[in-house]
């Protein structure tokens, strides 16, 4: 990332634009929330459903079209739902492209920021440890630089609040071992 980058600007949005965000987001997750889950497992391991799935279900569609006569009586091909969900591919996957996007460009800026942010954390404690060894909090923040546990979760916000934590740092905290229950 440029170093003559001005961070604190990065994320500087109104309540208007946080709300907005929440809204689009919620419409997606209302609009997806009538699908089944998607189960990885459940696709066979090489199946070429995407892209190249595409180009198949349209050239079948025109096939199948053309030969409707013998799916008078078939409930299992229609021609209208193909159709409908391919209409549904060709709105959906646009879209789709600039949300992976925009999620792989968040997620890069947000590992920047919170880097350069830890650096400048370091940077302070280091600098405590010398000026002011006696302070309290410092031998939990010093573990936690260090990424290192469980005093981590006495620098939480609030009592119990483990939301900045990862199921395995809140196991590890608790005194259990990662991967147990």
């Amino acid at each position: 990332m440029n170093d003559n980058y001005d961070y604190r600007a990065t994320f500087d949005f109104s309540e208007a634009d946080l709300k907005a965000m929440e809204r689009a987001v919620a419409i997606l997750e209302e609009k997806f929330a009538i699908l089944d889950d998607f189960d990885e497992n459940d696709v066979p391991e090489g199946l070429p459903c995407y892209p190249r799935g595409e180009v198949f279900i349209r050239k079948a569609c025109e096939v199948i079209l053309r030969e409707r006569d013998v799916f008078e009586d078939d409930d299992d091909v229609d021609v209208d739902e193909i159709r409908g969900h391919m209409l549904s591919v060709k709105q959906l996957s646009p879209l789709l492209t600039r949300l992976r996007v925009l999620v792989h460009r968040g997620e890069s800026n947000v590992r920047d920021l919170l880097w350069e942010a830890r650096e400048a954390s370091m940077l302070g404690v280091f600098a405590l440890r010398h000026m002011r060894p006696g302070l309290r909090e410092l031998p939990a923040l010093i573990e936690a630089m260090y990424f290192k546990g469980p005093d981590v979760m006495r620098l939480l916000p609030k009592e119990g609040d483990t939301s900045l934590l990862d199921e395995d740092e809140v196991r590890e905290a608790r005194g259990g071992a990662a991967g147990e229950a």
